[in-house]
């Protein structure tokens, strides 16, 4: 009788004996910390990987506990986790500073135990941080960027405490002469040093950013309007107070600011655009001012229509709500010269009333839409002049305002320039008008679409002169026809002897450049009779006519009444300062005998 064959339970038996020997070296081996626990938390096990990352934490010869690994909070909240659901997962980090480590913690119940993972993601969790840190921040300061600055006020309004909060949107003035003429190194230096001079005026709760090349964003939590704008006033005086040194150079930066609060339900997107209106106005009014705004509703409506608008101009130009208008130039130094116009857009409101043009422009503005409205406006004024010879032979010019994103479209230049030279004896009729602001942003570009423009038979006309750089040296690279004195400088003129001065000295120059000059905003007899007095060549305004339709002028004379009144008044002032220097001449005589 042969031995008995041995039970098939030792087969299993040493199967499962295998099993425990390939899991424990599994489980010692594994390339990530293992902790292994009772449900009340007591650690039962651990492998090499843990021993090495919380050596200090796990030790021999001890009761350890999973409060000794991961500190109090997280190990209470793992073991509730696990006893409610079964499994946990979290993140953990252990040190600080340069020493801290991270760890995603993965927690399960085998049976009796839980079973523990902890893998080491320092490495990846920082440069996931770098990333996050570099899309939100600009790299030359290191303060909020754009989406930085967006994501920070998309928090503060979601909010729901009733806190206010305010922005201050500062655009530095002519910074672009200081990268041109020094070079970007000084441009970036200044650029890190303004941030520095801003955020030393703001508290531990407000953010700066750099959304721009030389635009920036304060974002005041906490701050009223009037607040916010004393703010602003302490931000402008750290950037204006000092010059900014580096290499021996002293430059000083001067600023535009505008202030704006902001609420929910305003959005982001919104409340920052408000801001740069703000800056924008102070803009207009001059360097190194702030304008503070407060939005009312109908503020709101009326940003959220120019929004609207902007998306429509992508599309199409609404030319059924758009008119041309025109208002006249009269020649006041000589009277040989015929009358003049400028043209004007107009758009017809729903209520069929015709408007100014703002808000559309400032969609148009917004949306990149300039060029096609600057296209359409001189179009209809070319095609105004073919349907009309007769009115273009009998007026000088007709003015046209180009914008600087017009001259900065390589396809409109191209397209305005081949319009003019199929229309060569209209083109000769056309005043092309750019701001003085626009030709010395970029005074190479101005000087090649200038030429352009004049081969192909227009003048040139440099519009709100003295309202921006006012640098006389730029004027001898830009061979322009006339010179549009600012309006600011014509209202009051004979009230002022500062704005006669300075209107004078424009005049004097336009002359010896062989240009003419023109008067804007001309509104009373006493300005135009100083205007005479200052040999300026043209006037413009409301002292003569009103804009009107352009069709208009095709019918009715222009009024010419108040040149006449002005010379006339002119000419008896000179005949009784006459008389009264015979009579004091006289006296004189007299006293000497």
């Amino acid at each position: 009788m042969g031995a008995p064959e041995a039970p098939a339970v030792d087969d299993g038996h040493r199967r499962a004996i295998e099993s425990a020997r390939h899991y424990r070296h599994l489980y010692y081996s594994a390339p990530v910390a293992l902790v292994s626990t009772d449900a009340s938390g007591t650690v039962l096990r651990w492998n090499d990987r843990a021993d090495i990352g919380f050596a200090d934490r796990l030790r021999k010869g001890r009761v350890n506990t999973l409060s000794m690994v991961m500190g109090e909070g997280p190990a209470a909240s793992l073991l509730a986790e696990v006893a409610r659901r079964g499994l946990h997962r979290a993140e953990l980090r252990v040190g600080a500073g340069e020493a801290e480590r991270v760890w995603t913690v993965d927690a399960s119940a085998v049976g009796d135990a839980v079973e523990i993972s902890l893998v080491d993601v320092s490495e990846r969790s920082r440069m996931t941080e770098s990333l996050e840190y570099m899309a939100h921040h600009d790299v030359l300061t290191e303060r909020l960027n754009r989406r930085g600055l967006e994501r920070a006020l998309d928090g503060l309004l979601a909010a729901d405490a009733d806190v206010p909060a305010a922005l201050v949107y500062i655009d530095l003035d002519r910074f672009k002469a200081i990268n041109d003429v020094f070079g970007h190194a000084v441009g970036d230096a200044v650029v890190v040093e303004v941030a520095e001079r801003l955020d030393a005026v703001l508290s531990e709760e407000a953010s700066l950013a750099r959304i721009g090349g030389d635009e920036y964003v304060a974002l005041l939590p906490g701050h009223d309007l009037d607040s916010a704008h004393r703010v602003a006033i302490e931000m402008l005086e750290a950037l204006t107070s000092a010059p900014f040194l580096g290499d021996g150079l002293r430059l000083s930066v001067e600023a535009s600011l505008g202030v704006v609060e902001v609420a929910a339900p305003m959005r982001t997107r919104e409340a920052l655009a408000l801001a740069d209106e703000a800056c924008a106005r102070s803009k207009r009014g001059g360097r190194a001012r702030i304008t503070a705004v407060r939005p009312d509703a109908k503020a709101l409506d009326e940003l959220r229509e120019v929004v609207r608008l902007g998306s429509l101009l992508k599309t199409r130009l609404p030319v059924e709500r758009l008119r041309l208008f025109a208002q006249p130039i009269v020649p006041i130094a000589r009277g040989d010269r015929p009358v003049s116009f400028e043209v004007l857009l107009r758009t017809l409101g729903d209520d069929g009333r015709i408007e100014g043009p703002a808000r559309l422009l400032e969609a148009a503005e917004r949306s990149g839409g300039m060029p096609t409205i600057d296209r359409f406006v001189l179009e209809q004024t070319v095609e105004h002049l073919a349907a009309h010879p007769d009115h273009a032979a009998d007026v000088e010019f007709f003015a046209v305002n180009l914008s600087g994103p017009s001259l900065n479209d390589e396809r409109f230049v191209r397209d305005a320039v081949a319009m003019l030279r199929a229309h060569r004896e209209i083109a000769g009729k056309l005043l092309l008008e750019i701001t003085e602001a626009v030709a010395v942003y970029d005074l190479r570009g101005a000087r090649r679409f200038i030429d352009a423009f004049r081969d192909a038979g227009a003048s040139i006309a440099l519009d709100d002169f003295g309202a921006g750089y006012t640098s006389f040296a730029y004027l001898k690279h830009l061979p322009a026809s006339m010179i549009k004195i600012d309006g600011q400088f014509v209202v009051g003129l004979e009230r002022d002897p500062r704005q006669r001065g300075i209107v004078q000295a424009i005049a004097r120059l336009a002359h010896e450049l062989d240009m003419t000059c023109l008067a804007e905003w001309v509104e009373e007899p006493a300005t135009l009779r100083a205007l005479l007095e200052l040999d300026v060549d043209y006037a413009q305004g409301y002292l003569f006519e009103r804009p009107a339709a352009i069709e208009s002028w095709l019918e009715r004379p222009v009024t010419l009444a108040p040149l006449h009144e002005a010379r006339a008044a002119l000419a008896q002032a000179a005949r009784q300062g006459a008389r009264d220097g015979a009579r004091d001449g006289t006296r004189h005589v007299q006293v000497i005998r």
